[in-house]
């Protein structure tokens, strides 16, 4: 996995989704004028959506592959959920991949070892279309409309509406991962402008179960908000803020937000 921050467009390992819609009963994007095949796709999902597709073989015969436009917001984190699986498609490791409009590729998915393909990616600073590309099945020229699949999209980021370093007050950031997998998280600390103070300077593993306590960047004399990206997929983290007042010794929690599905 790569995470590139500055002006650099910024990935975390991959495994995430894109989608709109209630799920499908046939996969109505291929049958179109203009077909989602390629980057000339105009299936562009939002979080929480769901559709279902199938990899029939194209006339030919030739393989069918599904491309989603992935346009992720700017400190953002996202998984590309592939699962549902039905008939001979046997998607590998390398099914579901992150990639540019002339199919180069930027990340491809995990499977899991319940067979569940995820792509996670994220972006830092700059804005730039890519695709998730579903490809390889196993039953290649050979699959039919029963070869079908369900394809989610979850925009994993998380929110800390408050912290604050003005005054006498300091705040640390606990965050936790949830799951049973190590992960990679970057923080990135706005001030109440929206304007981005110094970031957690070095991506950092969270090891399964364990716990990172991360100083607020920007030092004394700030306060603001900050998000969370990841790759530890969506509801993969828990956390807060602690603002720390020295003279009482009172503490203030903020929560670590994700957004409702």
């Amino acid at each position: 996995m790569s995470f590139r921050l500055g002006t650099a467009v910024t990935y975390l390992a991959l495994g995430a989704g894109i989608l709109c819609g209630p799920p499908a009963g046939a996969d109505r994007w291929d049958v179109g004028a203009d077909a989602d095949n390629g980057a000339n796709t105009d299936n562009a999902p939002f979080h929480g959506a769901e559709q279902v597709h199938d990899l029939g073989a194209l006339p030919g015969p030739v393989p069918d592959e599904d491309w989603f436009i992935a346009r992720p917001d700017r400190f953002s984190s996202y998984e590309f959920v592939v699962d549902g699986t039905t008939g001979n498609l046997d998607l590998p490791p390398s099914g579901v991949q992150l990639v540019t409009a002339v199919g180069e590729v930027e990340a491809e998915s995990t499977v899991g070892t319940d067979g569940i393909l995820s792509l996670k990616f994220a972006r830092a600073e700059t804005v730039e279309t890519n695709f998730v590309r579903v490809r390889l099945a196993g039953c290649g020229t050979a699959c039919t409309a029963a070869d079908t699949y369900r394809a989610r999209l979850y925009d994993t980021t998380y929110s800390i509406p408050r912290f604050n370093n003005s005054g006498t007050q300091t705040t640390v950031l606990l965050v936790q991962n949830a799951t049973p997998r190590s992960c990679l998280v970057v923080v990135f600390f706005f001030n109440s402008e929206g304007d981005v103070l110094l970031r957690d300077s070095e991506l950092t593993v969270l090891e399964p179960y364990a716990l990172h306590v991360l100083p607020v960047a920007g030092g004394a004399g700030h306060s603001g908000s900050a998000r969370v990206a990841h790759e530890c997929g969506y509801g993969g983290l828990s956390g807060k803020a602690v603002s720390i007042e020295p003279a009482t010794g009172f503490t203030f929690d903020t929560p670590m937000l994700a957004r409702p599905r």
